[in-house]
């Protein structure tokens, strides 16, 4: 950044301090003056989910439930960092619940575009006091609504992309199932928000083994994002290897010539079905009645089981009770909550399904000969709670909600358990481990991590969780906005004497009765699982914060490098391993940085492409600088530092750093060299199947722990341990490798600057401010305005 750029960079932080503490004083005073609760939004500081108490339940002025939450957002508006609620929510519909309760909900939309998962929720009691809103609205969305790219053109990148992918296993015909232009917030899954993009996101199918849903950036036609909708591990229909084959449907004769996993298949769709609709009124997964459609034997990669948007689909062996009630809780989740399956959105989305499946599993008295389902002490003491133990082929039982533990999956967010990195999709069938727990202690009761449980009963906790996911969760809510609506759900049923559970005939009302005690039980074992700790504190950035730079690497520096005025005497070279099959890509420069930074930078891509067979992207994009000639110091130190921001797939791709000293050879820049930010592990060997040209090679790889995404840091090296020495002539490369296949976001790269602390530069046409800006009117009163007149 030139100097002029950081002054007023400087004025524009302020102005962003001043928003956010506006923002924090509003909240405040929502607290003070109605006795509210409020958690707040990690990337933005605004209000994520408000919560009145029992006896402090807000009046508010309307005829209606609509006007009343149109009176909330008139007064507190300011709580979400909105200027206006007119411009931007749009009223959805009033939802009345099984319990008479109704529900107002507000969409969020950016000049006529829906922004994704932008949406607010207002909760009222039955005297239609408000007693709770959550959700997301995004602030200060800046974007053109026009789009570059049709939704054709769309459509055409993602098919190609998931064809280069080579998931498509069952070689069944990809098609598109739906397009949506939305304004796309990157990183909300994940817990953070680095930009924004007006985006597609297209939904690629084929109803067999591939759901995925892609978003393409509407300007540039880059894949901002990947999630999977393949969920893993009454009308019905039952079919064999695919959905022609149909092998027994509603009416025909029972069990006929099916085999004991397919009649599994067959009356535990029953159960589920019976289970949502006498307990909560909820008709079939969409709650429209619709058919309950199963594939037993589908090309799925056995033994799996899984759920793909339209089928269930098992393997002989798989279709235990709990896993097929597990499956179709995958359906019922899109058709509610529409938690998406990646991080702690998906470790929800994955627990609802363990919760649903173990629930279902414990109450129909169906393939329990063998079963010992007294109350759990120790690891595998009895079946209880284990899911999936009566499976063949996956080696004995999933998971183990009691003590996930036993299984190796986290029981609390902070066991050494809990699954920080990328894999496994953010860590959907680990970390499900912790919301499985909380149930169970709920349910059972019990002692864990300094809280004790009282059981509540099966009864009342899955009233208590199906009300959150009904109502409360939304795709990208995480642990913390689940603690906060398990705590809502519960006062709301408080005084209800709610429905029984049944897989078979309806029981009516089970005189169970939510009472405040069962609340603070719900409490014990939010505080038990650790619900609330925000994972950014177990999981490391990849990139930590470090002090500030001498003045001499800022005021004076040997050489410095900022992008504002182009890659300048930099060059750039593609070196593909495979290249009829590479995809031409190079740095570029970037000015829509992550994280919201100023100013350009250079980017160079880790693409999700190739499928490591027959479409290899194997290869090295490379940045050099021009050659940096360092002047006559013989004291101090120097150094070379540089800001970037890399998330990449983890040990398979990555980038590191090479130096030539006098034109000598290009030589790996030393881990040991580093004094800050040094490379974060290693990429896999050649040996462990990594076609990466850097294979072996120490680099920085993957992304923040938890996240999934990264961090700006900056990097500092010691370039005299490397013999850099007074009038040393020095060049640099960054080198971005990848494998054959898959890919991530990219490495992005900032400020760079080589310099020595003892000794800064005096530099002639370091101007004073008042030689590059002129401030008018003068002298100014309230508003003024800063113009640039030099450079």
């Amino acid at each position: 950044m030139t100097k002029s750029t950081k002054i007023l960079l400087g004025l524009l932080f302020a102005g962003i301090y001043s928003y956010a503490q506006d923002i924090q004083q509003s909240i405040l005073q929502l607290e003070n003056s109605t006795g509210a609760k409020v958690t707040t939004n990690r990337s933005f500081g605004t209000a994520s989910f408000v919560r009145f108490s029992l006896n402090q339940r807000l009046a508010l002025q309307g005829a209606n439930a609509r006007d009343k939450a149109i009176d909330f957002l008139n007064q507190y508006k300011s709580i979400y960092g909105m200027q206006s609620s007119e411009n931007t929510l749009v009223f959805q519909e009033v939802k009345t619940d099984n319990y008479g309760l109704k529900h107002a909900i507000f969409k969020q939309n950016h000049q006529g575009i829906p922004v994704f998962d932008g949406e607010l929720r207002f909760h009222f009691d039955s005297e239609e006091k408000l007693s709770s809103v959550n959700g997301n609205y995004l602030p200060n969305i800046e974007l053109s609504p026009i789009p570059a790219l049709s939704a054709v053109e769309a459509n055409n990148l993602a098919l190609e992309t998931i064809r280069d992918q080579g998931i498509n296993h069952s070689g069944t015909q990809l098609f598109i199932h739906s397009n949506r232009l939305y304004v796309f917030p990157k990183g909300l899954v994940q817990g953070y928000v680095s930009t924004y993009h007006l985006a597609y996101e297209v939904e690629v199918r084929n109803n067999m083994d591939v759901r995925e849903f892609l978003y393409i950036d509407a300007q540039t036609g880059k894949l901002i994002e990947q999630f999977t909708g393949m969920a893993h591990v009454i009308d019905r229909e039952l079919y064999e290897n695919n959905t022609s084959n149909l092998t027994w449907q509603e009416g025909d004769a029972f069990p006929g010539t099916l085999d004991q996993w397919q009649q599994n298949e067959v009356v535990v769709s029953e159960h589920t079905y019976n289970f949502f609709n006498n307990a909560f009124g909820y008709v079939s997964y969409d709650n429209a009645d619709a058919t309950m459609k199963t594939v037993n034997n589908a090309p799925i990669n056995c033994p799996n089981a899984s759920w793909n948007g339209s089928t269930t689909n098992y393997c002989t062996g798989s279709a235990a009770d709990d896993v097929v009630a597990h499956e179709w809780g995958h359906a019922y989740t899109q058709y509610t909550s529409g938690l998406i399956y990646a991080y702690q959105s998906g470790a929800l989305n994955e627990s609802y399904s363990d919760i649903w499946g173990e629930t279902i599993d414990l109450l129909n008295n169906y393939e329990d000969a063998d079963d010992d389902q007294s109350l759990r002490v120790l690891c595998n003491d009895t079946d209880r709670w284990r899911m999936g133990e009566d499976t063949v082929g996956f080696g004995g039982a999933l998971r183990d909600m009691w003590n996930p533990t036993c299984d190796g999956d986290p029981g609390k967010v902070s066991d050494s358990q809990y699954w920080c990195g990328s894999g496994d999709s953010g860590g959907v069938h680990i970390n499900s481990g912790v919301p499985n727990h909380a149930y169970a202690l709920l349910v059972d009761g019990g002692t864990f991590n300094g809280e004790t449980i009282s059981a509540i009963g099966f009864t009342k906790a899955a009233h208590i969780f199906w009300r959150v996911q009904e109502l409360y969760l939304m795709p990208s809510s995480n642990f913390i906005v689940f603690a906060d609506a398990l705590e809502a759900a519960a006062a709301d049923l408080i005084g209800i004497d709610l429905e029984g559970l049944s897989t078979t005939a309806p029981v009516g009302p089970s005189g169970q009765i939510i009472n405040a005690a069962d609340g603070q039980e719900v409490l014990d074992a939010i505080n038990a699982v650790e619900l609330r700790v925000d994972v950014g504190g177990i999981c490391p950035p990849l990139l930590v914060a470090t002090d500030p730079l001498c003045d001499a690497a800022t005021s004076g520096p040997i050489f410095s490098e900022d992008w504002e005025s182009g890659i300048g005497s930099w060059t750039v070279e593609q070196l593909p391993v495979n290249v009829p099959t590479w995809s031409p890509r190079d740095w570029v420069l970037d000015t829509s940085l992550p994280d919201g930074r100023a100013g350009t930078g250079i980017f160079g891509v880790d693409p999700i492409i190739g499928n490591c067979s027959s479409d290899l992207e194997n290869g090295i994009i490379r940045l050099q600088s021009p050659e940096i000639i360092i002047p006559d110091i013989t004291i101090g130190t120097f150094e070379l530092a540089f800001d970037h921001y890399i998330v990449t797939e983890g040990s398979w791709d990555g980038g590191n750093i090479k130096y030539s000293i006098d034109g000598g050879p290009w030589t790996l820049l030393p881990d040991a060299a580093f004094t800050a930010n040094s490379y974060n592990s290693s990429l896999n060997t050649a040996g462990q199947g990594n076609d990466n040209p850097l294979a072996g090679e120490d680099a920085f790889t993957g992304a923040d722990g938890g996240t999934g995404g990264g961090t700006w840091g900056t990097s500092i090296v010691d370039l005299s341990s490397l013999g850099v020495t007074a009038n040393s002539k020095l060049e640099l490369r960054w080198e971005l490798g990848t494998d054959g296949c898959n890919g991530n976001d990219g490495w992005y790269l900032d400020e760079v600057r080589i310099y020595n602390c003892s000794a800064a530069l005096s530099i002639s046409d370091n101007k004073l401010i008042n030689d590059l800006v002129t401030i008018y009117p003068n002298p100014a009163k309230d508003v003024l305005t800063l113009m640039k007149t030099g450079n």
